[in-house]
């Protein structure tokens, strides 16, 4: 049987759903159950996102461990969080960052020089997997035409389902910012789908993000 694919508005509800839940568990044991059904739905997602920021998957991995470990024994002073996705990806971010900073003996990074890439997957099933490869490729490279900051809304954006305001927050940059970077990756990808001379590529791209909403 084919799997179905959740969307990212799905498992964001779903998320904030097990939250809640486990916000109001009674037991110790309950606690554990749905905790661990949060973790599940949203490790994946922080690794692809750690990686794609060029962190090595042990420093990926200690900073998804902190996150939870904090989530799991502080919960009762995070009740006023109400959307967990973007909660999650702030921490995981702003403890990597830390943990970056202790390594490397810095005071501070240069955020806006970190280095953004992101594995494309392809999901239609109506294509062969000799064309899957090529349009991968291709979009690959487009995608490669961005400057890091732009890939990393475009990431967050589409691939993560954030909304603008909470990558604003997860940057540390106004919502009318994060616009103003997804739209000009948006017109900037325009252009050069056009340049390589296939009007079809702007148009599989706008499926690849559309896919993930």
């Amino acid at each position: 049987m084919e799997q179905q694919i959740m969307t990212n508005q799905e498992r964001h509800k779903r998320l904030n759903a097990y939250w809640q839940i486990f916000l109001n568990s009674e037991t110790e044991e309950d606690s554990k159950d749905v905790f661990s059904s949060i973790y599940s739905l949203c490790v994946n997602d922080l690794l692809a996102y750690g990686q794609s920021l060029g962190f090595d998957m042990n420093l990926c991995e200690d900073a998804i461990h902190n996150v939870f470990c904090t989530l799991y024994l502080k919960r009762k002073e995070l009740t006023e969080v109400r959307s967990l996705p973007p909660y999650l990806f702030r921490s995981f971010r702003n403890d990597m960052l830390n943990m970056w900073r202790k390594l490397s003996k810095l005071s501070e990074i240069d955020i806006n020089r970190l280095s953004f890439t992101t594995e494309v997957t392809i999901l239609d099933t109506i294509i062969d997997e000799e064309e899957k490869s090529d349009i991968k490729e291709i979009i690959e490279d487009l995608l490669n035409t961005l400057t890091n900051r732009q890939r990393e809304a475009i990431y967050l954006r589409y691939m993560q389902g954030l909304s603008y305001e909470e990558i604003a927050e997860l940057l540390d940059i106004s919502p009318g910012s994060v616009r103003k970077l997804v739209y000009r990756a948006i017109m900037c990808l325009r252009e050069e789908s056009h340049k390589i001379g296939n009007p079809l590529t702007f148009l599989f791209l706008l499926l690849f993000f559309t896919n993930r909403a």
